[in-house]
């Protein structure tokens, strides 16, 4: 089997697992960076800890590899736009013309909005393939009363029914 195919298997496959929709941010102390991103998981507790996985390519990498901290957003059902702005609609600052973006004690935005908003301080990090896998130790999280996220699978978006 050929790499290519091998990888346009792989990308299928992978549209296959439904996951949140999350905006990862961070501040280097002159610049905000703001990403779409589904490759985040929970990684532990004890402590508290996220895993994050950033292209090599993309800008927020370059800002998380001198250590700066950042914000995992997880989006509200509403919240489709934003996602769109910072994937692919709109570059560098200008992500942050949309949505309710406030910033916390150390400059990185957040979306007051967001279904949850998980504030890290950079802990580790390992470089694998095409991305770099960011650890951040947790230091705060606000979230939001009601649950309703955001989902991203095969290629569209949804948000599950309200289970009682």
């Amino acid at each position: 089997m050929t790499t290519e195919k091998l990888k346009d298997q792989m990308k299928q496959a992978m549209g296959r697992l439904g996951a949140s929709v999350t905006v990862i941010t961070s501040y280097d102390g002159s610049q905000k960076y703001a990403m779409t991103a589904t490759a985040v998981t929970s990684l532990s507790l004890d402590p508290p800890a996220l895993l994050i996985c950033v292209n090599r390519n993309n800008g927020l990498h370059y800002a998380l590899s001198d250590g700066a901290g950042f914000c995992v957003n997880i989006l509200y059902k509403d919240q489709q736009d934003i996602s769109d702005t910072c994937a692919w609609k709109e570059k560098g600052e200008a992500r942050f013309n949309h949505g309710n973006w406030q910033s916390s004690e150390s400059d990185i935005p957040y979306l007051a909005d967001a279904q949850a908003s998980i504030f890290c301080d950079l802990d580790d990090s390992h470089v694998y393939g095409s991305h770099s896998i960011f650890i951040g130790k947790v230091n705060k999280v606000i979230t939001r009363e009601d649950i309703a996220p955001l989902m991203f699978v095969g290629g569209d978006y949804f948000s599950p029914p309200k289970t009682s």
